[in-house]
Protein backbone atom coordinates (compact mmCIF):
# COMPACT_ATOMS: atom_id res chain seq x y z
CA UNK A 1 0.00 0.00 0.00
CA UNK A 2 1.19 3.66 -0.96
CA UNK A 3 2.43 5.69 2.15
CA UNK A 4 1.78 9.01 -0.10
CA UNK A 5 1.47 12.10 2.11
CA UNK A 6 3.47 10.13 5.34
CA UNK A 7 7.44 11.11 5.93
CA UNK A 8 9.46 8.16 4.48
CA UNK A 9 10.85 7.46 7.97
CA UNK A 10 12.01 3.55 8.56
CA UNK A 11 10.34 1.78 11.77
CA UNK A 12 12.10 -0.68 13.47
CA UNK A 13 9.43 -2.38 15.76
CA UNK A 14 11.20 -4.23 18.01
CA UNK A 15 9.40 -7.56 19.49
CA UNK A 16 10.62 -9.55 22.54
CA UNK A 17 9.70 -13.37 22.35
CA UNK A 18 9.38 -15.80 25.29
CA UNK A 19 7.62 -19.04 24.71
CA UNK A 20 4.69 -17.26 22.14
CA UNK A 21 3.88 -20.23 19.90
CA UNK A 22 0.18 -19.39 20.96
CA UNK A 23 -0.11 -15.65 20.30
CA UNK A 24 3.46 -15.06 17.67
CA UNK A 25 1.94 -15.16 14.57
CA UNK A 26 -1.24 -12.84 15.15
CA UNK A 27 1.06 -10.28 16.55
CA UNK A 28 3.48 -10.36 13.50
CA UNK A 29 0.04 -10.54 11.10
CA UNK A 30 -0.98 -7.65 12.66
CA UNK A 31 2.51 -5.60 12.02
CA UNK A 32 2.46 -6.61 8.25
CA UNK A 33 -0.36 -5.60 7.73
CA UNK A 34 0.51 -1.84 8.47
CA UNK A 35 -0.75 0.67 5.92
CA UNK A 36 2.48 1.76 6.72
CA UNK A 37 4.73 -0.79 4.89
CA UNK A 38 8.50 0.94 5.40
CA UNK A 39 9.51 -0.72 9.17
CA UNK A 40 11.49 -3.65 10.20
CA UNK A 41 10.31 -5.81 12.85
CA UNK A 42 13.14 -7.57 15.03
CA UNK A 43 11.90 -10.33 16.93
CA UNK A 44 14.03 -11.29 19.70
CA UNK A 45 13.83 -14.55 21.45
CA UNK A 46 14.52 -14.53 25.51
CA UNK A 47 15.76 -18.31 25.20
CA UNK A 48 12.18 -19.81 24.53
CA UNK A 49 11.37 -23.80 24.92
CA UNK A 50 8.15 -23.82 22.88
CA UNK A 51 7.84 -23.49 19.16
CA UNK A 52 8.18 -19.64 19.06
CA UNK A 53 11.81 -20.02 17.23
CA UNK A 54 10.44 -22.16 14.57
CA UNK A 55 7.32 -19.85 14.05
CA UNK A 56 9.36 -16.37 13.85
CA UNK A 57 11.49 -18.25 11.31
CA UNK A 58 9.01 -19.13 8.94
CA UNK A 59 7.68 -15.22 8.87
CA UNK A 60 11.32 -14.28 8.05
CA UNK A 61 11.88 -16.96 5.67
CA UNK A 62 8.77 -14.89 3.61
CA UNK A 63 9.34 -11.42 4.09
CA UNK A 64 12.71 -10.22 4.64
CA UNK A 65 11.70 -6.72 6.26
CA UNK A 66 11.38 -9.23 9.09
CA UNK A 67 15.15 -10.33 11.07
CA UNK A 68 15.24 -13.15 14.53
CA UNK A 69 17.56 -13.09 17.26
CA UNK A 70 18.19 -14.63 19.91
CA UNK A 71 19.51 -14.17 23.64
CA UNK A 72 21.89 -16.36 24.99
CA UNK A 73 19.84 -16.54 28.25
CA UNK A 74 16.60 -15.55 29.60
CA UNK A 75 17.21 -12.01 30.64
CA UNK A 76 13.86 -10.54 30.23
CA UNK A 77 12.06 -8.44 28.41
CA UNK A 78 14.18 -5.19 28.53
CA UNK A 79 17.44 -6.94 28.09
CA UNK A 80 15.65 -8.43 24.94
CA UNK A 81 14.43 -4.95 23.86
CA UNK A 82 18.05 -3.87 24.05
CA UNK A 83 19.18 -6.40 21.49
CA UNK A 84 17.06 -5.50 19.31
CA UNK A 85 17.29 -1.91 19.65
CA UNK A 86 21.11 -2.19 19.04
CA UNK A 87 20.48 -4.41 16.15
CA UNK A 88 17.56 -1.55 14.42
CA UNK A 89 18.60 0.74 11.41
CA UNK A 90 15.28 2.71 11.51
CA UNK A 91 15.15 6.23 12.27
CA UNK A 92 11.94 5.53 14.75
CA UNK A 93 11.74 2.99 17.35
CA UNK A 94 8.41 0.86 18.13
CA UNK A 95 7.30 -1.79 20.17
CA UNK A 96 5.26 -4.52 20.31
CA UNK A 97 5.53 -7.82 22.51
CA UNK A 98 4.63 -11.24 21.06
CA UNK A 99 1.29 -11.53 22.52
CA UNK A 100 -0.39 -8.06 21.61
CA UNK A 101 -1.63 -6.14 18.23
CA UNK A 102 -1.47 -3.18 16.33
CA UNK A 103 -4.78 -2.07 14.52
CA UNK A 104 -3.76 -1.48 10.33
CA UNK A 105 -3.67 2.19 11.13
CA UNK A 106 -1.33 2.73 13.86
CA UNK A 107 2.06 3.11 12.32
CA UNK A 108 0.61 5.36 9.73
CA UNK A 109 -1.09 7.50 12.10
CA UNK A 110 1.99 7.62 14.55
CA UNK A 111 4.63 8.59 12.19
CA UNK A 112 2.86 11.43 10.32
CA UNK A 113 3.37 13.08 14.09
CA UNK A 114 7.02 13.39 13.81
CA UNK A 115 6.98 15.31 10.78
CA UNK A 116 6.47 18.42 13.85
CA UNK A 117 10.91 18.16 14.42
CA UNK A 118 9.82 19.25 18.02
CA UNK A 119 7.58 15.50 18.28
CA UNK A 120 10.40 12.67 19.61
CA UNK A 121 8.04 10.37 21.97
CA UNK A 122 4.54 9.85 20.62
CA UNK A 123 2.06 7.11 22.39
CA UNK A 124 -1.65 6.70 21.63
CA UNK A 125 -4.89 4.78 23.67
CA UNK A 126 -5.09 1.38 22.90
CA UNK A 127 -7.82 -1.52 24.11
CA UNK A 128 -7.00 -4.34 26.72
CA UNK A 129 -8.75 -7.58 25.83
CA UNK A 130 -8.53 -11.09 26.71
CA UNK A 131 -8.80 -13.74 24.59
CA UNK A 132 -10.97 -16.05 26.76
CA UNK A 133 -13.94 -14.09 27.24
CA UNK A 134 -15.39 -11.08 25.09
CA UNK A 135 -14.69 -8.30 27.92
CA UNK A 136 -12.71 -5.14 26.62
CA UNK A 137 -11.80 -2.13 28.12
CA UNK A 138 -10.76 0.90 26.44
CA UNK A 139 -7.42 2.87 28.14
CA UNK A 140 -7.25 6.62 26.89
CA UNK A 141 -4.68 8.87 26.80
CA UNK A 142 -4.43 12.87 27.56
CA UNK A 143 -3.00 14.88 24.39
CA UNK A 144 0.68 15.88 25.99
CA UNK A 145 2.09 14.48 28.81
CA UNK A 146 5.20 15.94 31.21
CA UNK A 147 7.58 14.04 33.56
CA UNK A 148 4.73 15.67 36.39
CA UNK A 149 2.14 13.88 35.29
CA UNK A 150 3.65 10.55 34.29
CA UNK A 151 5.53 10.15 37.64
CA UNK A 152 1.89 9.61 39.19
CA UNK A 153 0.42 7.56 37.01
CA UNK A 154 1.95 5.27 33.81
CA UNK A 155 -0.36 6.50 30.87
CA UNK A 156 1.98 5.08 28.36
CA UNK A 157 1.14 1.14 27.01
CA UNK A 158 4.82 0.19 26.06
CA UNK A 159 2.87 -1.58 22.75
CA UNK A 160 1.80 2.05 21.55
CA UNK A 161 5.37 3.82 21.82
CA UNK A 162 7.11 5.65 19.03
CA UNK A 163 10.43 7.43 19.26
CA UNK A 164 12.78 9.54 17.38
CA UNK A 165 16.34 7.41 17.87
CA UNK A 166 18.17 10.52 17.21
CA UNK A 167 16.18 12.91 20.20
CA UNK A 168 17.79 9.91 23.03
CA UNK A 169 20.82 9.33 24.37
CA UNK A 170 19.82 6.86 26.55
CA UNK A 171 17.98 4.72 24.77
CA UNK A 172 18.08 1.64 26.83
CA UNK A 173 15.94 -0.40 28.89
CA UNK A 174 17.49 -0.70 32.56
CA UNK A 175 18.36 -4.13 34.43
CA UNK A 176 14.84 -4.78 36.03
CA UNK A 177 13.00 -7.61 35.29
CA UNK A 178 9.60 -5.57 35.65
CA UNK A 179 8.47 -1.97 35.32
CA UNK A 180 11.36 -1.10 33.09
CA UNK A 181 9.00 0.39 30.65
CA UNK A 182 7.80 2.55 33.23
CA UNK A 183 11.23 3.55 34.49
CA UNK A 184 12.61 4.04 30.71
CA UNK A 185 9.92 6.75 29.91
CA UNK A 186 10.41 8.25 33.02
CA UNK A 187 14.30 8.91 32.08
CA UNK A 188 13.79 9.88 28.63
CA UNK A 189 11.84 12.65 29.74
CA UNK A 190 13.28 13.64 33.12
CA UNK A 191 15.24 16.35 32.23
CA UNK A 192 12.75 18.05 29.56
CA UNK A 193 10.14 17.08 26.54
CA UNK A 194 6.93 16.38 26.23
CA UNK A 195 5.05 13.12 24.89
CA UNK A 196 2.36 13.46 22.31
CA UNK A 197 -0.60 11.37 22.60
CA UNK A 198 -3.12 10.52 20.05
CA UNK A 199 -5.84 9.45 21.94
CA UNK A 200 -7.40 6.80 20.07
CA UNK A 201 -7.27 2.73 20.18
CA UNK A 202 -4.60 2.37 17.67
CA UNK A 203 -3.13 -0.73 19.20
CA UNK A 204 -5.19 -4.27 21.87
CA UNK A 205 -3.03 -5.75 24.98
CA UNK A 206 -4.00 -9.21 26.04
CA UNK A 207 -4.59 -9.75 29.52
CA UNK A 208 -5.82 -11.83 31.53
CA UNK A 209 -2.90 -15.23 31.01
CA UNK A 210 0.67 -15.84 32.88
CA UNK A 211 2.74 -13.08 32.77
CA UNK A 212 5.55 -11.03 34.48
CA UNK A 213 2.97 -7.93 34.86
CA UNK A 214 0.11 -9.94 35.93
CA UNK A 215 0.39 -9.47 39.56
CA UNK A 216 -0.29 -5.86 40.71
CA UNK A 217 0.97 -5.85 44.17
CA UNK A 218 4.35 -6.74 42.25
CA UNK A 219 3.34 -4.24 40.10
CA UNK A 220 2.83 -1.56 42.74
CA UNK A 221 6.55 -2.57 45.17
CA UNK A 222 7.98 -2.53 41.23
CA UNK A 223 6.92 1.13 40.85
CA UNK A 224 8.81 1.94 44.19
CA UNK A 225 11.91 0.76 43.00
CA UNK A 226 12.03 3.14 40.34
CA UNK A 227 11.49 5.66 42.22
CA UNK A 228 14.04 5.33 44.41
CA UNK A 229 16.57 2.82 42.87
CA UNK A 230 16.04 3.85 39.38
CA UNK A 231 15.46 7.50 40.04
CA UNK A 232 16.88 7.63 42.86
CA UNK A 233 14.18 10.17 43.79
CA UNK A 234 14.30 11.52 47.70
CA UNK A 235 12.48 9.84 50.57
CA UNK A 236 9.53 12.12 50.86
CA UNK A 237 9.33 13.07 46.70
CA UNK A 238 9.10 9.34 46.25
CA UNK A 239 6.93 8.75 49.03
CA UNK A 240 4.45 11.85 47.83
CA UNK A 241 4.58 10.39 43.92
CA UNK A 242 4.33 6.73 45.67
CA UNK A 243 0.64 7.54 47.29
CA UNK A 244 -0.35 9.49 44.71
CA UNK A 245 0.39 6.43 42.19
CA UNK A 246 -1.83 4.23 44.26
CA UNK A 247 -4.63 6.28 44.66
CA UNK A 248 -4.79 7.57 41.06
CA UNK A 249 -4.58 3.65 39.95
CA UNK A 250 -7.20 2.90 42.66
CA UNK A 251 -9.72 5.33 41.33
CA UNK A 252 -8.92 4.28 37.74
CA UNK A 253 -9.74 0.44 38.34
CA UNK A 254 -12.56 0.57 40.96
CA UNK A 255 -14.34 4.32 40.10
CA UNK A 256 -14.08 4.86 36.20
CA UNK A 257 -16.47 7.16 35.92
CA UNK A 258 -15.31 9.17 39.06
CA UNK A 259 -11.83 9.30 37.90
CA UNK A 260 -12.88 10.53 34.58
CA UNK A 261 -14.41 13.44 36.38
CA UNK A 262 -10.97 13.97 38.90
CA UNK A 263 -8.76 13.65 35.45
CA UNK A 264 -6.97 10.69 36.75
CA UNK A 265 -8.66 8.81 33.77
CA UNK A 266 -9.11 9.91 29.56
CA UNK A 267 -11.73 8.50 27.59
CA UNK A 268 -11.29 7.67 23.87
CA UNK A 269 -12.04 9.04 20.83
CA UNK A 270 -14.08 7.47 18.72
Amino acid sequence: MSNRGVSKMMVSVIMPMYNSASTLADSVASVIAQDYTLWELIIVDDHSSDDSIAIANTFADSDPRIIVLMTGRNGGSGRARNKGIFRAKGELIAFLDSDDLWLPQKLDLQVRMFSDKKVNFVCSAYQRFNSVTPKTENVGVPEVLTFDDLITTNYIGCLTVVLRREAFSNLIFPEMRKRQDYALWLSLIRTGGNVHCLNYVLARYRFGHESTTSNKLGSIMNTWKVYREFLQLKFPYAMSCFVSYIVKGFFRTKFSRLSLILGFSHSVKE
